[in-house]
């Protein structure tokens, strides 16, 4: 970095980076505070018209600001050009017309002689071409652009003639220039094809003018005084031509009125010029008779619509109005108007000249609404032409025919005599940034009097700079001293008779470098002059275009520009400065410029120097030019913002602001513009660069110019910035030391040449710092914008396809500032994907290696040729056949990366290690590269400090680990879906076309086994954050069983943390209980179950809950047979009443399911007993009871051994008379047969426990139930024996029930109900004897004994029918079925008789 490469420069590189960028941002911000020329014209709004011209700072004389300034050339030599010899002589066989005009867009001037047509290269005379085609005399011809999609491409443009008879269209095409031709070429060779493509009759309208919009329309201006238009379209239409013309001056209902009427009624007032303005989509029209009127094309330039007009009288009132001391005539006669486009102007939008030079200047829309479409015609103010000031010279522009505007720069063609015209020039190019307007002036004789009088293009741009998805552009084209370094200068052709005029506007850098020239060096006047009148920063950013030119031919004004930069780009300085806020100080007389006075008032301003003044160039600012509008001082201030008092400040010298002028002008269209735009290209949204490497050479070569400037000159000489010194940060401090008067009044004199010596050395070791940060500005920016070169080149949207997703979002927002600044990781990818693609193209690194490290050696480190070497051995593996030397290869570069494996893209370095089955390599590598990115172990602490949030070091470090980790999971998550795939299961493929290649993929089996492989190597680190990362994973992809298999310190401290981090995680405490478990701690399992169990959730449902418990009493038997503790057994005990309890709760739930699940109370209630397990009491009292569910009632109380037999007979009537009247409405079998199986089923429960199973009452019940639902008469006891009651039971109870003679069988008119009963049950005894069982073992003490209980059962029922029979014949025998009741018991009788 030679001179400026100094190693104190106080600030780390990033930093100066920051600093030089905020510099540049300045600069950049700067440039755009140039006025509106709404603003120079000094217009408030559009109802507030203004004039100017009348100051002598209008029109300044530039020998009155300085006499040296009066050689300085505004204009370049002209050029002449004649006629080609072919044309002079077609003008002898002239008959009846000729016309001349320009077509700039080609670089072609046309001839018209009768019906033939002439063009050719006005710029040497050469490519003449003609159309004899046409039997008409041309009246006017226009070049215009095709409509898009309708010709062929060939078809660059068309050539529209106009003939009294008809319209005529010709396509205009180009011969394909050769390869390596220079710029603007593609129009070297014209072509007119010989058969017009439209022709359409002109219905006897003069055309007087044809003019076309971008949008490819066609104009005509009739000089019958309308406007016509030109419509054509690829296919005809069933009510549309293909071609025809519209006229859009005319009613639509004007075919009413006839013809005779309307050609005497009105004047005819011809149509001479149409003037659009493609920026906005207006057009306007210029009449014979001074008429203006203005067209509103439509937002999209399609449409039309008439919008306001103003005739001359009207224009001529108005701007007397403005101008009451000038004479009406000068406004009279507009010869030339002007759209002013928005690049020029946000309120002005039309220009219109007068004959005298006058200058009339219209808004559309009112003020500050650039998106408003037109809706008026104002004139907003009125600038006179050089020549009414007091003082001016009696020369003025007269007779004026022919002018142009445009950029600011107006030329008027003025009529000296028949063959010679003065060519005007008014130019506000010297005074940059002026407000009010101020023009340079200049006359020029011309030979023959001017046809034609345009500007004329170089060719396009460098087409780079335009911002695509990025910041818009500024409002309007900034000054030509900001683009002087790229645009070339403003270049005019007139057109005569004689021939064609060239000649140039020079910019600033033109004026130098012809002043360089005729001084001989730049030792002279002149230059210093300059110097002053662009002021130091401008003069020396000017300067600068020719200092860093590194061609050949211009090296001697290279050093002459040099030496100039030096020796009047003045020396850095302290300013002091007062507390007064200088700040509401108007701009215009900080400049010391005096606005223009309106009419009447005094001029030039009190108080300001005029023009003579002799001390118009002293040290401090000139009086009458400025420079950007900027603060260029670096502020060091009293840190007390209430100290009256403003502490120096560094005011850098036009030197150093120049420099940083510079870099901002040749970075501004990059700086703030975005790096990449989407583009569609083959079917995917690509990221395409947004400059290309043709505009980046031009960039690079001029920034390389400079740094070759920088490092040539010792702009950093003198003392040197070690130590501090010279720090903007620590100069205040220092300043105020120096200002402590530590002498007395004796030495005052030496004190001030002291002090003044300290603050000089200290303001040039300020801007000497800052100079360093600006070189090192202006190296990454070379670096990065050679390297943005070299990735264009292949192409960049390639090499953007190659970055991760996350990148390529991140590129889409970025500017070039930002990538310049901030973005070495943004580059690093980039160059990575780069230096992939050569990997994957089987291309050696070494040669794209070689010029990263020259382009940009900082961005592409050691470290990066050493990770491009890695990935070169890595894709050579890739292909390697041999296993041994594949895994030599392999290992090497997995060395290579461990070196750098803090630096790398570890997630695609992994992702390659893969597709080579590397997996090893992704362990290692990735556990590498976790510690070197925290080698003090932060994340560690940080993990078992419960991840604080005010630990923002360990969180980053946490953070970085983890993502280290990610990249063995993503691995093993990849093998593990392939593992799981089923060998022989088919695919479907997912396109059409042959089978996917699946070479090199691997089996189910053979991931399984890396897996496995992957898994033990990963068990071994002692990276405790790492099992933590493997073990979130497995339970993340369901595969937390495999913790279970797992044999590490670490498993127990996770599982544990994270159920205490995660306590409603029910998947957590699964994994603990079943990890105590499987490691035998019993207890610690129980607890947790038990805990599952309990918990008030509703992820968990009753069902689990039971499994919950069910699996803690077995785990609590496991622990009570190994330690076989008393407080383990009251654990078991309370498990399993809560299980039985839980039982109940299923119980309840079930019962209430069968419910209407549609009321809300039971939705409740089931979403309380499915959410946690209650005690019994609650269930019997909210539940149960609550919902009168009399089973659920009857198990809780046999549950809870609740003995209150009222409360059981009470719960087995409503069980019986629920279960009843469900089923009413159904027969008698249907209703016995539900009821049997209700009984059947709660009797196999019950049964064994007299309490909770009355059987004597439930015998009257169901009787009695048989006797008012006319069930069949052994039901109730069938039902019963199939519980199983015993028979013998059964027959006691009945016997009872029939001699308590209850009176509610004499009312239901069956008596003997009960006798028949036991008649039919004796019967089925007798029929089935097996009801009983033969013999009956009962103990006896020293023994047992059998006995014959069939028998002593058999003597029971004996002994009862004869007691039956007794009462049978003490009644009536007249009573009904007594006689036979008796005849059936004596028949019973004898069959039991015959079992004994």
């Amino acid at each position: 970095m030679a001179s400026l490469g100094l190693s104190g420069a106080g600030a780390s590189a990033q930093e100066a980076l920051e600093v030089a960028g905020k510099q540049i941002d300045r600069q950049i911000q700067a440039d755009r505070q140039y006025g509106d020329l709404s603003d120079l014209l000094r217009v408030a709004s559009h109802g507030a018209p203004s004039m100017s011209g009348v100051s002598e700072l209008d029109y300044p004389a530039l020998n009155t600001l300085h006499p040296a300034l009066a050689n300085l050339p505004l204009l370049s030599p002209v050029r002449r050009v004649p006629l080609p010899p072919e044309l002079v002589e077609q003008f002898s066989r002239m008959q009846c017309n000729c016309m001349m005009g320009v077509f700039p867009e080609i670089s072609r001037a046309w001839l018209t002689i009768d019906s033939d047509i002439f063009v050719w290269n006005y710029e040497d005379g050469s490519d003449l071409a003609y159309f004899d085609g046409l039997n008409e005399t041309i009246l006017s011809a226009g070049l215009v652009k095709p409509k898009p999609g309708i010709f062929q491409p060939h078809i660059k443009f068309l050539l529209c003639l106009t003939t009294p008879v008809d319209i005529v269209l010709l396509g205009v095409s180009f011969a394909n220039p050769a390869e390596g031709a220079a710029p603007g070429s593609q129009y070297a060779e014209m072509h007119l094809l010989p058969d017009p493509l439209f022709s359409i009759p002109s219905d006897n309208t003069y055309i007087l003018s044809v003019v076309g919009t971008d949008k490819g329309r066609i104009f005509l201006a009739g000089k019958d005084g309308c406007l016509y238009e030109v419509v054509y379209q690829a296919e005809e239409g069933w009510f549309s031509r293909r071609c025809k013309k519209l006229n859009h001056s005319m009613s639509s209902l004007s075919f009413l009125v006839p013809s005779f009427l309307t050609f005497s009624f009105s004047e005819e007032d011809p149509i001479v010029q149409i003037e659009v303005d493609n920026s906005r989509h207006v057009l306007y029209t210029r009449t014979e008779k001074g008429t203006l009127e203005v067209f509103d094309l439509g937002a999209d330039g399609m449409g039309m619509g008439r919008v306001s007009w103003m005739n001359q009288s009207t224009i001529v009132q108005y701007a007397a109005r403005v101008a009451s001391t000038i004479d009406r005539s000068n406004f009279k006669s507009i010869v030339h108007i002007s759209a002013v486009p928005n690049t020029d102007s946000t309120n002005v939008h039309l220009v219109a000249i007068t004959q005298t030079g006058v200058r009339l200047y219209f808004t559309t829309t009112y003020f500050n609404q650039p998106q408003a479409r037109p809706s008026i015609l104002t004139l907003v103010h009125v600038r006179l032409p050089p020549g009414f000031t007091a003082t001016a010279a009696p020369q003025r522009p007269t007779n004026i025919h022919s002018a142009f505007y445009g950029k600011g720069s107006t030329l008027l063609a003025s009529s000296q005599a028949e063959d010679s015209d003065m060519l005007w020039c008014l130019s506000t190019d010297t005074f940059p940034f002026q407000i009010p307007l101020m023009e340079t002036q200049i006359t020029l004789g011309i030979d023959g009097r001017t046809w034609v009088l345009t500007e004329v293009s170089d060719g396009e741009d460098f087409g780079i700079f335009g911002p695509r998805n990025g910041a818009g552009p500024p409002r309007s084209l900034p000054p030509v001293v900001v683009n002087q370094h790229w645009l070339p200068p403003k270049r005019y052709v007139v057109l005569s008779a004689q021939g064609s005029y060239l000649l140039s506007q020079l910019r600033p850098v033109d004026q130098l470098r012809q002043l360089l020239l005729s001084s001989g060096g730049p030792d002279c006047e002149e230059v210093e002059a300059f110097f002053k009148l662009l002021k130091d920063d401008q003069a020396c950013a000017t300067c600068l275009i020719l200092a860093c030119s590194r061609a050949a031919s211009d090296q001697e004004v290279s050093d002459w520009a040099t030496r100039a930069f030096f020796r009047f780009g003045g020396e850095a300085q302290f300013a002091f400065a007062v507390a007064p806020d200088m700040t509401n100080i108007g701009q215009v007389q900080d400049m010391g410029v005096a606005p223009s006075p309106m009419p009447g008032a005094p001029s030039p301003v009190p108080g300001v120097q005029t023009p003579a003044s002799s001390a118009l160039f002293p040290s401090t600012p000139s009086a009458f030019v400025t420079s950007t509008p900027a603060n260029h001082q670096l502020p060091f201030r009293s840190p007390d913002p209430s100290s009256t008092a403003i502490g120096p400040e560094v005011k850098f010298s036009g030197k150093h602001n120049g420099i940083c002028l510079y870099i901002a002008r040749i970075l501004g269209p990059l700086w703030e513009s975005q790096v990449v735009f989407e583009s569609k290209q083959q079917g995917q949204q690509m990221l395409c660069s947004t400059v290309t490497g043709e505009g980046l050479g031009w960039v690079l070569d001029e920034l390389r110019g400079l740094r070759d400037f920088l490092e040539k000159n010792t702009l950093a000489s003198g003392p040197a910035a070690t130590n501090g010194f010279g720090s903007p940060r620590n100069i205040h401090q220092r300043m105020l030391g120096f200002l402590r008067p530590d002498t007395g009044a004796t030495g005052a004199s030496q004190m001030q040449q002291q002090l003044q010596r300290k603050y000089q050395t200290e303001a040039q070791a300020a801007e000497k710092a800052s100079l360093v940060q600006v070189q090192q500005l202006v190296l990454r920016t070379c670096e990065v914008l050679g390297l943005w070169r070299a990735l264009c080149e292949h192409p960049f949207q390639v090499v953007a396809a190659g970055l991760p997703k996350e990148m390529q979002n991140q590129l889409r927002g970025l500017r070039f500032r930002d990538v310049i600044v901030n973005g070495k990781e943004i580059l690093s990818a980039l160059i990575t994907s780069l230096i992939n693609r050569y990997l994957g193209d089987d291309a050696t690194t070494d040669a794209i290696s070689s010029r990263l490290r020259e382009v940009c050696p900082s961005l592409y480190s050691t470290e990066d040729a050493v990770c491009s070497k890695a990935n070169e051995l890595l894709q050579a593996a890739s292909k390697t056949q041999s296993t041994a030397e594949r895994l030599k290869m392999l290992q090497e570069s997995l060395q290579l990366y461990r070196q750098i494996s803090n630096q790398i893209n570890l997630p695609m370095v992994c992702g390659q290690f893969q597709q080579v089955h590397f997996y090893d390599g992704v362990v290692e590598l990735s556990l590498n590269s976790a510690q070197r990115r925290d080698p003090q172990g932060l994340a560690l602490h940080h993990y078992r400090s419960g991840e604080p949030p005010e630990d923002t070091q360990g969180s980053m470090a946490f953070t970085a680990r983890l993502e280290c980790y990610k990249c063995v999971t993503d691995a093993l998550g990849q093998l593990v879906t392939i593992s799981q795939e089923h060998p022989g299961s088919p695919s479907v493929p997912n396109r059409p076309g042959p089978p996917p290649d699946t070479r090199g993929r691997l089996s189910a089996v053979e991931a399984q086994q890396y897996v496995d492989q992957m898994m033990r190597l990963a068990l071994k680190s002692d990276d405790e954050l790492f099992h933590v990362a493997l073990y979130d994973w497995l339970v993340s992809t369901g595969l937390q069983d495999k913790l279970l298999e797992i044999s590490s310190p670490y498993i127990e401290p996770y599982l544990t943390r994270a159920a205490q981090y995660q306590g409603d995680n029910i998947a957590t405490y699964d994994l603990l209980w079943k990890y105590h478990e499987k490691s035998r701690n019993y207890s610690a399992a129980a607890q947790i179950l038990s805990k599952l169990a309990e918990r008030h959730s509703t992820e968990v449902d009753l069902k689990q809950r039971i499994e919950y418990l069910s699996r803690a009493a077995m785990c609590a038997k496991s622990s009570s047979t190994q330690a076989g503790g008393a407080t383990d057994g009251e654990f078991l005990h309370e498990l399993e009443e809560k299980l039985e309890v839980a039982r109940l709760q299923v119980q309840v739930c079930e019962a209430l399911a069968r419910m209407s699940t549609r009321l809300p109370r039971v939705q409740e209630a089931l979403g309380q007993l499915n959410a946690e397990l209650v005690d019994i009491t609650r269930l019997y009292g909210d539940f149960a009871d609550l919902f009168r569910l009399s089973e659920c009632k009857l198990a809780i109380i046999h549950c809870a051994g609740h003995h209150d037999p009222t409360l059981v007979e009470s719960l087995w009537q409503e069980i019986v008379q629920k279960e009843l009247s469900d089923s009413a409405g159904s027969p008698a079998d249907t209703r016995m047969t539900m009821l049997g199986n209700k009984l059947v089923r709660l009797g196999k429960t019950y049964a064994s426990s007299d309490r909770f199973f009355p059987l004597a009452f439930l015998v009257k019940l169901l009787e009695r139930k048989v006797l008012e639902l006319d069930f069949a008469q052994d039901w109730a006891f069938s039902t019963l024996l199939s519980i199983p009651v015993p028979i013998s039971k059964l027959l006691t109870i009945y016997d009872r029930l029939f001699k308590a003679k209850d009176p509610c069988w004499q009312s239901a008119r069956r008596p003997l109900h009960v006798l028949d009963a036991i008649y039919l049950l004796l019967t089925k005894y007798a029929t089935e004897p097996t009801l009983v069982p033969a013999y009956e073992r009962k103990p006896l003490l020293g023994g047992s004994y059998v006995k014959n209980q069939r028998r002593q059962f058999t003597m029971f029922c004996l002994d009862c029918i004869a007691s039956y029979l007794v009462e049978l014949e003490a009644m009536s025998s007249t009573a009904a079925g007594v006689q036979e009741m008796v005849r059936n018991f004596r028949g019973l009788q004898a069959r039991l008789e015959r079992l004994l």
